[in-house]
């Protein structure tokens, strides 16, 4: 423990000046000292609520309970943990971060980080970052830390994850060794198109072509600048150009939605698409589907074979490439609820630093949940399920361990290569970069104008994506609709705000 101490001094040392440069609250400097050995330990035991998303586990107490011991004797810190399934995460979180109660440190996901720190929900990290997360910033490195600024204060600090995107398709691999589909080198549409047409006439019951959860596409190749969701305002070609569009006036996604509907028409597409509530994997696993569209990383196909029990593959049709809004995407925050804002940090910091707790958190007990199976680089280990056990029978099943503080600190699942954390390091560094990244939109004064646009995109958006609506009678009414509903001011404002962020980052 005293080696480990003596670290995180050292490096709360050698960070200070680089964190006091991207401290920029203005007035006087505040005298901040990092603090290191035994004074990083609470006087009194610490319980902080943490939150995180996914479905409760059967063995979470016993898994929690080893993790308390390495806090209690690193920080003098108990966590209680409350897992809210994926799809009432959105809700139940905001609803904490609202009422001040139940949640003192977790990860905001798929609420724009501004949204939450503008409405006060939770507090700016820069001091605390200072004295206690040094390590932390290390961990993360600078540019992405930076990412989670609104205004002049860091509010979010982003996952140690993949913080870039490519984008294309994920298929069954039987089906394409069956009918001699060269997955590896589909980087078009067209060429997957021919490959759909194969599986649509040599496996009438199987589906093409499944949207996820009733979506088929979430992006593809453009930087959103925070409306994810709802493509609100986008800049085009990954970004390389600030200059603030309506994407659905965008000649690009007339001819994509023009395809989908192509495609539709032809059997290709789930019919009932805009309606399933069923995820692509599980239909791949069940047999009834061959593929979707899908966000990818490295090594998703080897995470999505392990989760679903069925080989799966890929095809990259767009090339990685990262915006803030992918940086953003899952940011670790404190809430303004929290009674005790340093051990939050604290806290914080040992997520993001230590690997035993990660590895503890992410994939549950040594021995029990899973395995060792060899050496993976950097002193960490390659690891599996145990023999018998998969996904659907584990105590302890690993997942999300993206959303977790810092996965890549941890052990590598089998099937990855030894050195995958670094590959991931490298996707995230190599990635192209949007000319806007860094740059945080408020939409705070145009709210009104957001509600009214966002329900308009509600109407049409996905139904077009899905191939469901004819985008020639479709795309006329809904931009008529959203000009109403005051788009053209939403897109002035992210453009006076882009304008205003590239003249003061030149």
């Amino acid at each position: 423990m005293k080696k480990r101490l003596f670290a995180i001094a050292m490096a709360a040392v050698l960070s200070l000046s680089m964190m006091s440069a991207c401290n920029s609250s203005g007035g006087d400097d505040k005298d901040i000292s990092a603090v290191t050995g035994d004074a990083l330990k609470e006087k009194e035991l610490a319980t902080l609520d943490v939150v995180m998303m996914g479905n409760d586990k059967k063995d979470k107490d016993k898994v929690l309970a080893k993790v308390n011991e390495i806090l209690e004797e690193e920080l003098n810190i108990n966590m209680n943990l409350t897992l809210i399934s994926y799809g009432n995460y959105v809700q139940q979180s905001t609803l904490m971060l609202s009422s001040g109660e139940g949640a003192d440190v977790l990860p905001i996901y798929m609420t724009p980080l501004a949204t939450c720190a503008n409405n006060g929900q939770i507090i700016p990290l820069d001091d605390l970052i200072a004295k206690y997360g040094q390590e932390m910033v290390q961990a993360i490195g600078q540019e992405f830390i930076d990412c989670g600024k609104v205004g002049d204060s860091i509010y979010g600090i982003t996952t140690g994850r993949d913080l870039a995107k490519s984008y294309g398709f994920e298929m069954r691999k039987d089906l394409c060794d069956k009918y001699d589909i060269d997955y590896e080198n589909i980087t078009t549409l067209d060429q997957l198109e021919e490959a759909l047409h194969k599986i649509k006439a040599g496996e009438p019951d199987i589906i093409p072509v499944v949207p996820s959860n009733g979506e088929l596409v979430r992006n593809w190749g453009w930087d959103t600048l925070g409306d994810d969701m709802t493509n609100l305002g986008v800049l085009m070609d990954k970004g390389k150009e600030l200059k603030v569009v309506n994407l659905y006036e965008t000649e690009f996604y007339k001819e994509f939605v023009t395809r989908m509907r192509k495609w539709y028409n032809e059997g290709l597409i789930m019919a009932d698409g805009i309606n399933n509530t069923e995820n692509v994997g599980t239909m791949m696993k069940a047999g009834s589907a061959f593929g979707g569209f899908m966000n990818l990383k490295p090594g998703f196909d080897v995470q999505e074979t392990r989760n679903y029990a069925t080989e799966i593959v890929v095809s990259e049709i767009v090339s990685a490439y990262s915006t803030t809004s992918d940086v953003q995407m899952a940011t670790w925050a404190i809430s303004n609820g929290c009674k005790n804002p340093d051990a939050a940090m604290k806290l914080m910091n040992e997520m993001y630093t230590n690997p035993e707790v990660m590895n503890l958190l992410i994939s549950g007990i040594e021995g029990e949940h899973y395995v060792v199976k060899g050496d993976a680089a950097n002193g960490q280990k390659i690891i599996a399920y145990p023999d018998g056990v998969d996904a659907s029978t584990s105590g302890y099943p690993t997942s999300g361990g993206w959303l977790w503080c810092n996965q890549a600190i941890g052990n590598v699942w089998e099937g990855n290569p030894a050195d995958y954390w670094k590959i991931q390091t490298d996707f995230n560094n190599n990635a192209e970069k949007s000319a806007a990244f860094g740059f945080t939109y408020d939409s705070s004064k145009v709210r009104n104008q957001v509600t009214a646009c966002t329900n308009v995109v509600a109407k049409y958006h996905d139904a077009l994506m899905c191939g469901a609506l004819d985008p020639e009678t479709t795309l006329p009414v809904f931009n008529q609709e959203l000009k109403a509903a005051g788009i053209d001011d939403i897109i002035a404002e992210k453009q006076s705000q882009i304008d205003a962020w590239s003249a003061n980052n030149k």
